[in-house]
């Protein structure tokens, strides 16, 4: 009784959104950097096709970013087969398919479904979608990953279970631990991480409304705070970051490696999440390379990683220079 419903075909609706004079080109002419389509699989491929038009009339390059839950490159609703990727309405989309492989491997996940899942997006999708990607590991619409990394699952109990709940000392010393192991997939992977307020202070909470709390204006998690600003000075300061190609170097049950190479620089990512320690054998490109980030270390040819760690490094070290 607060939303309004509208039929997206109506051409007296068309023209007061999609119109010279209508909602999407007057906002870009104010000055939006773009659109960001909530529940984009509702609306016809028409309108769709229509407010790409508009937009980029107004400016080539606006962004239209659509809410995607699933592979968007094979997606079906309303019977049948979606046209967001093939260049004439999305740019990119929210890229929940690589939420679910992170968390899902530091949960127990192996590194063969982590990287399945990875590359079948890198295969699919555009270069161009791929490299916009918004990659999140949580969103209004799901718990706190945070809460999902250490917290006992809902399985669908009510609002006033989840409500009582927090995490314990011990749980939630193991969720900050995950938290920079998933944040540094979330920002090494292809596409441009978005972090949902709070997730770099220590935010948990179940689903919505408990993973809407304020932020903790003086009450953050220092560390992982801080662990966050030096993921975002790499992603500022590392070329392979943008438009580097991904290249899995290997895995077992519970650790993977992968790289990342273009723009005439390189990045290598080690994360384990098992118990026990783990090795890899790099390419020769790395032997004696320097771990700027994360307890890992590389001795001659091989990536050691202590038990719940990761290993971030650059050939250079430039990419985590506070500039």
């Amino acid at each position: 009784d607060t939303l309004p419903e509208v039929n997206e075909n109506d051409l007296g609706f068309r023209e007061y959104i999609l119109g010279e004079g209508g909602v999407a080109r007057a906002r870009v002419r104010q000055g939006t950097a773009g659109w960001r389509l909530d529940v984009a699989d509702e609306l016809p491929d028409e309108f769709l096709d229509g407010l790409r038009r508009a937009v980029k009339a107004e400016d080539p390059d606006a962004l239209l970013l659509g809410e995607v839950w699933e592979d968007a490159s094979n997606k079906v609703s309303y019977g049948h087969r979606r046209r967001y990727l093939l260049g004439r309405q999305l740019d990119s989309v929210m890229n929940y398919p690589f939420r679910g492989a992170v968390l899902d491997f530091l949960r127990g996940g192996s590194a063969v479904d982590f990287f399945t899942r990875v590359m079948d997006v890198v295969e699919n999708y555009p270069p161009q979608v791929l490299r916009g990607l918004m990659n999140s590991l949580g969103t209004h619409d799901t718990e706190r990953a945070l809460t999902v990394l250490a917290g006992e699952p809902a399985d669908g109990r009510g609002r006033e279970w989840q409500a009582a709940q927090a995490l314990t000392p011990g749980q939630r010393e193991r969720g900050l631990r995950r938290m920079r192991l998933a944040s540094a997939l979330q920002y090494t992977l292809p596409g441009v991480p978005c972090v949902y307020y709070g997730d770099e202070a220590g935010m948990e909470g179940y689903r919505d409304p408990f993973n809407r709390g304020c932020y903790p204006w003086g009450k953050e998690d220092g560390g992982l705070l801080h662990w966050y600003r030096r993921l975002g000075q790499l992603r500022r300061n590392c070329p392979a970051l943008r438009q580097g190609d991904f290249r899995p170097l290997g895995g077992t049950d519970d650790a993977l490696c992968y790289e990342r190479a273009g723009d005439g620089s390189r990045l290598l990512c080690g994360i384990n999440a098992g118990q026990e320690g783990a090795a890899f054998r790099l390419p020769e490109v790395w032997r004696g390379a320097t771990v700027s980030l994360g307890r890992g270390r590389i001795e001659g040819d091989t990536l050691f990683l202590p038990p719940e760690e990761c290993a971030l490094a650059t050939l250079d070290g430039d990419g985590f220079a506070e500039k």
